[in-house]
């Protein structure tokens, strides 16, 4: 009889990843370290002595957190959604270490870009220790911004002992999951001040390879220039890494209005630029050019001979008179499709002011500091995404990312989809409060009021179009499962003594499968999570003889399963199951539904997992 129980947790299995890399150091599955060692015995370095490696308080415990199942769920709220059933953008509130876990499954592999804008460490950010040992609780707590004790919890000061470590400890995990999240074509980009940009990169090179770092953009984000001190501090960082540098392939932007004075030329074709052919130092190619006025030219050219006399065939030679004729190939503007971005980023692309400017707008108050202008988002999400990719943000702040999402997809049609993450932090402005009393708030109220406004334009257009203003918000939170046999401690402590005060605290109940309270469509998403469904994926109520079911469908995945949350079954629904409409479909049930007749008779005939 094969019945597999659901996952109650959710565990980074760092294995999976070696095993597709080297299946032969695998026994009984687990790793044989003596097999790994002769198979790198050319890349190890033996002395620890002679390498180098970048050390911290704390670091040993990262992978710890890194592999702490995650024992929480993504519970829907629609009250605060918009067009909940059919969008497929995601707001999600909660802690992000424990929400990337339990993205890890179904959206493994499938994130094109990643933007985040994380805290800066700037000694007034609120930077926490991630808790491995009880992380749900833990969160819990942090929302509340109170520790075990009562005590309020305060942000990362310089006079901590542990100020750089503490911010590298919090950072380090969610980049490594971050990594996971990522498409092979995929990209990451991080903003960042001087306070840490230089052990960011540290921690990236060692997360995602040295061999992957892509770019550091300078953005100057301000138009104001202070005049105290001895010097004016008007730039940020983006700090840009690819999953695999040789996949990565960014759009071209359109030619900006500077750029297209470059091509102040023009002839029957139209206008052009030079592009220099005759080289002292670059040039590598020797070979005879003859001038107009019969000069004899002999490089060193830019160009092979056959292709400097294929442009000449063309006609896309310029000759420049002068001291001494030169030949210069002509760019055609026509024939650009666009320029590429280059690492310094002014502030065409948006200032600090523009940011605080266009939410001031959206509220007709002020009510977040220093949001990142749109203008800057939509930039690295044309250059790094097409039309159906999805964007992910898990440091949303207010929301910039998936506004300037709605803004590139209104410019060009597309249908890029966003995940946002954004912790229940609590606003410190009393006034703020009163209408917005967490961060996650001020973020899902902007985007319900840029929805409202896109959706009013889109109606007022003659050309109307499909585009997905909407938005479904989940609510990172315990379990719906009992999880009594699922918590792992650390040996060093009494282990029946905290089970006993979490299972306490987490009120479980010893004899039922579901905790008291238990909504449907809370325990519907949290099968579909664990079964690695997409959060979009589609609910079809159904009726199989006496009984209720939903049909779960994730088109992308091609993944779908058939679960009833009923009591009892009677004998002409599981004879109906047993018909071969469902043979080999995946079924899901209450254990104690069904009776071990059931489960004998399902087993045989479809893909049975009970709860």
């Amino acid at each position: 009889m094969d019945i597999k129980k659901i996952n109650k947790i959710v565990k980074t299995d760092i294995k999976e990843g070696l095993k597709e890399i080297y299946p032969e150091v695998f026994e009984d599955n687990k790793v044989n370290f003596e097999k790994l060692k002769a198979l790198l015995s050319g890349e190890i370095i033996e002395k620890e002595d002679d390498r180098f490696y970048f050390n911290w308080a704390g670091k040993s415990n990262i992978y710890k957190s890194i592999q702490t199942p995650a024992y929480g769920t993504l519970k829907p709220f629609k009250e605060k959604s918009i067009d909940f059933d059919k969008t497929e953008n995601i707001v999600i509130v909660g802690e992000n270490l424990e929400t990337l876990k339990l993205l890890l499954k179904p959206y493994f592999g499938k994130v094109k870009m990643i933007y985040i804008d994380p805290p800066y460490n700037t000694g007034k950010d609120f930077i926490y220790r991630d808790n491995f040992k009880e992380p749900l609780k833990d969160y819990l707590e942090k929302t509340g911004q109170i520790d075990s004790e009562g005590k309020k919890l305060t942000t990362n000061t310089e006079t901590s002992g542990r100020y750089h470590s503490d911010w590298l400890n919090f950072m380090y995990p969610r980049l490594f999951l971050a990594r996971s999240l990522l498409r092979d074509d995929g990209v990451i980009f991080i903003s960042i001040d001087d306070h840490e940009v230089h052990h960011l990169r540290m921690i990236m090179d060692e997360i995602f390879g040295e061999e992957n770092f892509v770019v550091e953009f300078s953005w100057r984000r301000t138009d104001n220039q202070s005049n105290i001190g001895n010097v004016a501090n008007v730039k940020e960082y983006i700090v840009c890494y690819a999953k695999q540098n040789k996949s990565l392939k960014f759009n071209k932007m359109k030619l900006s209005d500077r750029a297209k004075k470059e091509y102040r030329y023009k002839d029957e074709k139209g206008r052009y630029r030079r592009d220099i052919l005759l080289h002292k130092t670059r040039g590598r190619y020797f070979y005879k050019v003859k001038t107009p006025s019969g000069m004899l030219l002999n490089g060193p050219w830019m160009v092979k001979e056959e292709e400097f006399k294929k442009m000449l065939k063309e006609g896309k030679i310029h000759w420049a008179s002068g001291k001494q004729e030169q030949p210069y190939g002509k760019i055609y503007l026509k024939d650009i499709e666009g320029q590429i971005t280059n690492d310094f980023l002014s502030i065409e692309f948006g200032t600090n002011q523009e940011g605080c400017t266009e939410l001031d707008k959206i509220f007709n108050k002020r009510v977040y500091d220093f949001p990142k202008p749109t203008s800057l988002i939509k930039h690295f999400t044309t250059i790094a995404t097409n039309k159906e990719d999805i964007v992910l943000d898990f440091f949303a702040g207010s929301g910039t990312t998936a506004h300037a999402v709605w803004e590139l997809n209104r410019e060009d049609g597309g249908r890029r989809r966003f995940i946002l993450v954004q912790l229940d932090e609590e606003v410190q402005d009393e006034e703020i409060k009163k209408g917005f009393p967490t961060v996650a708030d001020i973020c899902i109220e902007r985007l319900k009021r840029v929805s409202e406004r896109y959706r009013k334009e889109n109606e007022n257009n003659l050309l109307k179009n499909e585009q997905d203003f909407g938005y479904k918000v989940f609510k990172l939170d315990k379990s719906n499962f009992n999880l009594k046999d699922e918590f792992e401690f650390d040996p060093s402590e009494n282990k029946e003594e905290l089970k006993k005060k979490y299972l306490e605290w987490l009120n479980m109940w010893v004899d039922e499968a579901l905790l008291p309270g238990w909504r449907e469509i809370d325990v519907l998403y949290e099968v579909m999570l664990k079964e690695g469904l997409s959060l979009n994926s589609k609910l079809k109520k159904i009726k199989i003889k006496d009984n209720k079911f939903y049909y779960v469908k994730d088109e992308e995945q091609n993944l779908d399963f058939y679960i009833s949350l009923d009591n009892k079954f009677s004998h002409e629904t599981i004879e109906e199951i047993r018909t071969p409409k469902f043979k080999g479909k995946m079924f899901v049930f209450l254990d104690k539904a069904l009776t071990d007749n059931d489960k004998i008779n399902l087993s045989a005939f479809v893909r049975l997992k009970v709860i």
